[in-house]
């Protein structure tokens, strides 16, 4: 009999979370939001910290989220506590609100590559350009972490080979020397 009421309760409980259209989250740190998780080129907008998103899926590395009226990825670290959707709150408010933060946003991370590098080279990378002599952190800022890093050591220095999707870039203790398309 309890194991009877113990699996109808985990039944009722698997119902009811699924009954769930959206849950929210917190970022716990500014994130990118990605058109395609597999192509980390493709960043729509950097989500401030502390901002809210709907996460409509996930997984053990990215996130499917809504953010105003933007839908994309994030990554999944990058999101804190999880809190189902009020469906008695009024719709209109929360998006205005939502959709302001998303149209000030781009020109925030513009704002800050421009402070951070200067005009020409912060213009550059918010248009996620790279070029031979840009450091490692500057193609992170531009392009955002790789999807994995092969290391290598010859003599003194320190080879970076980053694969993205559909690139790669080769650095040379830490400045980018080549890129090419990956070869699929």
């Amino acid at each position: 009999m309890k194991k009877a009421i113990a699996s109808l309760l985990i039944l009722f409980m698997g119902i009811l979370v699924s009954a769930q259209d959206l849950q929210k989250a917190t970022t716990t740190r500014s994130v990118r939001l990605f058109g395609d998780k597999d192509d980390l080129t493709t960043v729509i907008q950097l989500i401030p910290e502390g901002s809210t998103v709907e996460v409509i899926k996930t997984d053990s590395l990215y996130s499917q989220v809504r953010f105003g009226e933007l839908t994309g990825y994030v990554k999944s670290d990058g999101l804190g506590s999880y809190q189902p959707v009020v469906a008695a709150a009024p719709a209109t408010q929360p998006q205005a609100v939502e959709q302001q933060q998303g149209d000030t946003q781009p020109e925030d991370r513009y704002a800050a590559l421009v402070a951070k590098y200067g005009t020409d080279i912060g213009k550059r990378l918010y248009q996620n350009k790279v070029w031979k002599g840009v450091t490692s952190e500057m193609a992170v800022d531009s392009w955002g972490k790789p999807k994995q890093i092969n290391r290598m050591y010859v003599d003194q220095s320190v080879d970076e080979e980053w694969i993205y999707s559909k690139k790669w870039l080769y650095f040379r203790d830490g400045i980018l020397i080549e890129w090419g398309a990956v070869k699929q």
